[in-house]
C-alpha cells in the first residue's frame, strides 16, 4: 500500500503515505496481522484440527467402543478373591465349633465363547482353625482345596452361537462401515471448506465488477451535476444518476456483508482463524476453469455409475449383510432359553491327628490328597427359561420391523443417491454450461451497447435514464454469470461428495 501511495503526487500524497505507514507500524506492533486466504492454507489449517473433524472421529470411536464392549464379553479373563476372617464368639452348642481364623482364596480363568459355550477353570482353597469345642478338640489349619472345571452350553436359543455370533459379526460390519463413513465425512468436510472459499472468490469478483461500475456511476453523476449547473441537464437527470450511485453503493454494501458471513462460517469451522482479519490471496481463475473443464471431462467419460470412485457401494454391501444377520438375531429373540451345564471337580482335604484332641492340616496336604487319591466328582444340570404371554413376542415383531425398515431405507436411499448423482450431474452441467455461454454472450453484447450508448449520451442523443438502464442490465448480467459459475462449482462439489475419488486435478485428492 505504501508503494501505491508513492504514485500519488504532491503534498497530499506524501502526507497520506506517512499517515498510513505510521498506522501500519502501530498495528504491527500491537500484534495485528491479516491472513491471506487460499485453498491450500485452509486445507493446511484443517489438517491441524477442527471441531467437526473431532466430532467425526468421536462418532467413529463410538462405533469401535460398541464393537469392543461386545467382544469383551468373549475375551478370557483372570479372576480371584481372598478372604480372612477372625472372631471371638462362643459356640452355641459344644460339638459345633467356631472356626477362627478362616482363610479363603479363589482364583481361576473364565471365558465365554461366541459359539454358545461358557467355560471356567478355578481353584478354591479354604483353611480354618478352631479351639472352641471341647468335644472335638483343637483344629489347626484344616485345609480343603478344590479344582473345578465348569462348562455351560446353549441348547436352543443360542445353539452354536447363532445369536451371539451374529451380533458380533454385525458390530464388526458396522465398525467397518463407520470407518468408511468417517472417510466420507472427512472428505465432505473438506469440500465444505472449498465451497466457502469459492463463494468468497465469487463474492470478490462481484465486488470488483460492482466497484468498477460504481466509479463509472460516480463520474456520470458528477458530469450530470455540472451539466445541470450549466443548464444543459435537467434536475431529474441529476437525481437519476445520484440514485444509481446509491444503488451501486447498496449492492457493494450487501456484497461486503455477504463476504463477512462467509468469513464467519469459515471461522466457525476452523477456530484457528478466530479473531483474525481475513482477506483473499491472489487466485488464478483461468487455471481453475481449466481444472473444472478437465474434471467434467473425466466424469463425462464414465457412461455407467463409476463405483470405483466411491465408497458408498461398500457401505451398502455391508448394510445388506448387517440386515441378514440382524434378521437372524431378532428371529430368536422370544425363543425359550435352554442351557446344559456340568462341572468336574476334585477336592482334597488335609487334617491329621497329631495328639489327643489335636489336629493339623496344610495346603500341601490337601493337594497331596487330591493327587494320591481319587477325589473326582461331577455334576450335570439343565437351566430352562420360557417367556409366558405375548409381551416378548410383540417386542420381537417390533424389533424385526424396525431393523428391517431402517436398514432397507438406508440401503435404498444410498443406492439411489449414488446412481442419481452421476446421472443428474452430466445433465445439470450441460444446462449450466449453456446458461454461462448465454450469459457471457449477453454481457459481451451489453458491453458493446454500453460503449455506443456512452457516445450517444456524450452527444446528447440518449437520455440519462436510458444510459443508467443499460448499465444496470450489464451489471446484473455480469453478476448472474458469476453466480452461475459458482453454481457449477457447487454442482461439482455435490458430485465429489458421493464420488470423492474421482481422479481429476480440481478434486485435490
Amino acid at each position: 500500500m505504501c508503494l501505491v501511495l508513492d504514485m500519488i503526487g504532491g503534498f497530499m500524497g506524501n502526507y497520506l503515505k506517512l499517515l498510513f505507514c505510521f498506522s501500519s507500524f502501530l498495528i504491527s506492533a500491537s500484534g495485528y496481522s491479516a491472513i491471506l486466504l487460499s485453498e491450500d492454507l485452509i486445507q493446511e489449517v484443517a489438517r491441524k484440527g477442527a471441531p467437526q473433524l473431532d466430532q467425526i472421529e468421536a462418532a467413529f470411536q463410538a462405533s469401535s467402543i460398541r464393537k469392543g464392549e461386545e467382544k469383551e464379553k468373549y475375551a478370557p479373563e483372570l479372576f480371584g478373591q481372598g478372604l480372612y476372617s477372625e472372631t471371638r464368639e462362643r459356640a452355641l452348642i459344644e460339638f459345633s465349633p467356631i472356626f477362627s481364623p478362616v482363610k479363603q482364596v479363589q482364583f481361576g480363568v473364565r471365558q465365554n465363547l461366541a459359539y454358545g459355550f461358557d467355560s471356567k477353570l478355578s481353584v478354591v482353597t479354604d483353611q480354618r482353625s478352631s479351639s472352641s469345642s471341647p468335644v472335638i478338640g483343637h483344629i489347626k489349619d484344616a485345609t480343603t482345596t478344590t479344582l473345578a472345571f465348569t462348562m455351560q452350553m446353549d441348547l436352543w436359543r443360542n445353539l452354536l452361537g447363532r445369536m451371539t455370533k451374529n451380533k458380533v459379526e454385525s458390530l464388526e460390519l458396522e465398525n467397518k462401515k463407520a470407518a468408511i463413513e468417517k472417510d466420507i465425512q472427512t472428505k465432505t468436510f473438506r469440500l465444505s471448506l472449498r465451497r466457502i472459499y469459492w463463494s468468497l472468490v465469487a463474492n470478490q469478483e462481484s465486488l470488483m465488477k460492482s466497484e468498477a461500475l460504481l466509479k463509472s456511476a460516480q463520474t456520470q453523476a458528477r458530469e450530470t451535476e455540472l451539466q445541470f449547473k450549466s443548464s444543459v441537464a435537467e434536475a431529474d437527470e441529476v437525481a437519476r444518476t445520484k440514485a444509481q450511485v446509491a444503488s451501486r453503493e447498496g449492492t457493494i454494501t450487501f456484497l461486503k456483508y455477504q463476504r463477512e458471513t462467509f468469513f464467519t462460517q469459515l471461522k466457525n469451522l476452523l477456530p484457528e482463524f478466530s479473531e483474525q482479519d481475513l482477506t483473499l490471496a491472489e487466485y488464478d481463475l483461468d487455471k481453475t476453469v481449466d481444472e473444472v473443464l478437465a474434471c467434467t471431462g473425466v466424469i463425462g467419460r464414465e457412461k455407467g455409475t463409476p463405483y470405483q470412485f466411491t465408497q458408498y457401494d461398500e457401505a451398502v454391501a455391508m448394510l445388506k449383510e448387517v440386515r441378514v444377520r440382524q434378521a437372524e438375531y431378532n428371529s430368536r429373540y422370544a425363543d425359550p432359553d435352554v442351557k446344559l451345564f456340568g462341572t468336574v471337580k476334585s477336592t482334597g482335604v488335609s487334617l491329621d491327628e497329631v495328639g489327643t484332641q489335636k489336629y493339623r492340616g496344610s495346603y500341601q496336604g490337601s493337594i497331596d490328597d487330591m493327587q494320591n487319591n481319587n477325589r473326582t466328582g461331577y455334576e450335570v444340570g439343565v437351566l430352562f427359561t420360557m417367556p409366558l404371554g405375548s409381551v416378548k413376542s410383540d417386542t420381537q415383531r417390533a424389533k424385526e420391523i424396525y431393523d428391517d425398515k431402517r436398514l432397507l431405507a438406508s440401503i435404498a436411499a444410498t443406492d439411489a443417491q449414488v446412481v442419481n448423482t452421476h446421472q443428474e450431474f452430466m445433465r445439470s452441467i450441460a444446462f449450466l454450461n449453456d446458461v454461462v455461454r448465454s450469459q457471457r454472450m449477453t454481457s459481451q453484447e451489453l458491453e458493446k451497447r454500453l460503449k455506443g450508448m456512452r457516445r450517444k449520451y456524450e452527444q446528447a442523443r440518449v437520455s440519462v435514464s436510458d444510459m443508467v438502464q443499460d448499465q444496470d442490465a450489464f451489471l446484473n448480467a455480469e453478476i448472474a454469470t458469476i453466480n452461475t459459475q459458482l453454481q457449477i462449482l457447487n454442482t461439482i462439489f455435490d458430485y465429489l461428495v458421493v464420488f470423492p475419488d474421482t481422479p481429476c486435478g480440481f478434486n485435490r485428492i
